[in-house]
């Protein structure tokens, strides 16, 4: 295995093993702590004016050293069991406190108070900052008292404080930001699930919508004509192609809003550029008369294929209700860095489409929307003739965005 590989290696069991952790602190502040009791810092409260005669005289540095290996010890069960650990920690410094303390002591206690603040109830963290607070108050009165300034009580307080309450402060801090940190995951999950199944219902709308205005315009033309038992039937399958094609596009889409998880990208991505061919028949099925200009089905994203297919279909949905009958011309052409769409439909005169409903005047705000959420662009409008509608699509979008954004299918 490779040194990298071995230091990844490593590096993954240490953050998956607290307990590594725990062993590696307590056997790294053990042997701080004799290197401190060897180099004589010990017997520090003996050396204090402020408490001198008041303790025991200085003893051999290999007592702080046993109470600093149960000290240790203790600290094995920082997380299973913190109160029980803060409480044998407390106990070994008393003891070392009577033998005239140590540095390294202080250092095991600043670890289990920091652990009963991260590890412990609610209830035991309020219990252990109460007794903090009141061995402060209490230390610094009498400390003051004795000494007779007031200068000692402010020392020894804020000794006292950095030694009791910074732990005690820090884990609620870091607890505090670890709450926060879970609960903005949550509500981006949250968020995300919500964007995504928005995304779905608008593509489900579109869909639906198209095919239902479709159904309305071939039913409608039906309706207009006196009874021909031919034109009659071939409206009805038109009709009946419709439908089925808006079921099928609602049972995918109800599939994946019931599906577990997130869908994919291109989960919801059912049409791509190699499905033009059959909106082009069934264009021609509706009445229009379709061109299909492609030699061969661009290689893009499936975003970007998706895109083009959405616009390609509601701009042959508006050309079937605004120019039933009309010659249409789609072409698919391909560079280096981009993908053009266009689709063209000769003008005719204004046609009553018979009911509101049926141009909701949105279609192409969604099929430009459609274009810049990919980095792209479309324009449409009157040429000569001819309407026309050119969409630029960018091999690679600029930014990662669900397909489905835009509301609204109709023009």
């Amino acid at each position: 295995m490779t040194e990298p590989g071995l230091r990844h290696r490593l590096a993954e069991r240490w953050r998956g093993s607290t307990q590594l952790q725990d062993n590696l602190t307590a056997v790294t502040t053990f042997a701080v702590g004799v290197v401190l009791n060897l180099v004589g810092l010990t017997d520090v409260w003996h050396d204090l004016d402020v408490l001198d005669g008041h303790l025991a005289g200085p003893t051999q540095g290999w007592w702080h050293s046993v109470l600093l290996a149960v000290g240790c010890l203790a600290m094995l069960g920082k997380r299973r069991h913190p109160m029980r650990a803060l409480g044998v920690g407390a106990g070994v410094v008393a003891a070392d406190a009577i033998l005239g303390g140590s540095i390294a002591i202080v250092l095991v206690l600043f670890d289990l108070l920091f652990s009963a603040g991260q590890f412990a109830s609610a209830r035991a963290r309020a219990a252990v900052t109460t007794v903090v607070f009141v061995l402060i108050g209490t230390a610094s009165v009498v400390g003051g008292l004795a000494i007779g300034e007031f200068r000692a009580a402010v020392f020894i307080g804020l000794q006292l404080t950095t030694l009791l309450f910074v732990p005690l402060w820090w884990s609620a801090n870091l607890r505090q930001q670890r709450i926060l940190g879970v609960l903005t995951a949550e509500r981006t999950a949250r968020e995300a699930v919500l964007a995504e199944r928005a995304a779905v219902a608008r593509d489900l709308h579109d869909v639906i919508a198209a095919h239902l205005s479709t159904t309305a315009i071939h039913s409608g033309a039906a309706l207009a004509r006196p009874p021909d038992a031919e034109h009659d039937r071939a409206a009805l399958r038109a009709v009946r192609t419709s439908s089925l094609a808006a079921l099928e596009e609602m049972r995918s889409m109800i599939f994946l809003l019931r599906a577990d998880g997130f869908p994919a990208a291109d989960a919801t991505a059912p049409g791509g550029l190699d499905r033009l061919p059959e909106l082009a028949d069934a264009a021609e099925a509706g009445g229009l008369r379709v061109d299909l200009s492609m030699a061969a089905v661009p290689q893009v994203p499936a975003l970007v294929g998706h895109a083009a297919y959405r616009i390609v279909r509601e701009a042959l949905t508006n050309a079937g209700k605004h120019a039933p009958g009309s010659q249409v011309r789609v072409e698919v052409a391909e560079a280096a860095d981009h993908v053009t769409v266009t689709v063209t439909n000769t003008l005719i005169r204004a046609v009553d489409l018979g009911h509101p409903t049926l141009s909701s005047g949105t279609g192409l705000a969604s099929m430009r929307e459609r274009a810049a959420l990919l980095g792209g662009a479309l324009s449409a409008g009157r040429d000569g003739d001819h309407w026309r509608v050119r969409a630029t699509l960018p091999r690679h979008p600029t930014v990662e965005v669900p397909v489905a954004r835009p509301a609204g299918g109709l023009r």
